[in-house]
């Protein structure tokens, strides 16, 4: 018995070591929830591909946010998300943005834009079972001005 625990623990282990990065794969919609002076509560969903032969959490984790490559704020997960093994799959999941002051304003000049660039950078927690590890986050996705006109 002992050893088929070490044997699951090692394999467990040696998957962590080789995971991949679940990838986005289209298919955003974005939900304003509350706005609060610099704070934003919504709602994100995307179809999200997990390559691992195992089923994966994302754990609530804090990310830089840029828009056209200008600092605005700290945004973070804040349920963990669960991926299943080699699937896409359209995860729906609760943020928090705190803006930086004086965004709102340079939100708007971004809102008359046809094509905003927004990037996100930070560690994600990821885990399978009681295994967890942080993956390097930079992804960079271009979006239409309009979807920035929420709560102006």
């Amino acid at each position: 018995m002992r050893l088929l625990i070490v044997l699951l623990t090692l394999i467990v282990f040696s998957s962590c070591r080789n995971l991949q990065v679940p990838e986005f794969r289209g298919g955003e919609k974005m939900n304003l929830e509350k706005v609060e002076g610099r704070t934003i509560s919504l709602k994100a969903g995307a179809n999200i591909y997990n390559g691992n032969w195992f089923g994966l959490k994302i754990k609530p984790s804090e990310f830089e946010l840029y828009v056209e490559d200008e600092f605005v704020g700290m945004i973070s997960l804040d349920k963990k998300v669960k991926l299943k093994r080699k699937r896409e799959t359209f995860v729906e999941a609760p943020f928090t943005a705190n803006l930086e002051e004086g965004v709102m304003l340079k939100m708007m000049r971004y809102a008359s834009k046809d094509h905003v660039k927004i990037r996100l950078k930070g560690k994600a927690k990821g885990g399978v079972f009681i295994f967890s590890k942080k993956i390097e986050i930079d992804q960079t996705k271009t979006i239409s001005g309009r979807n920035l006109k929420v709560g102006i």
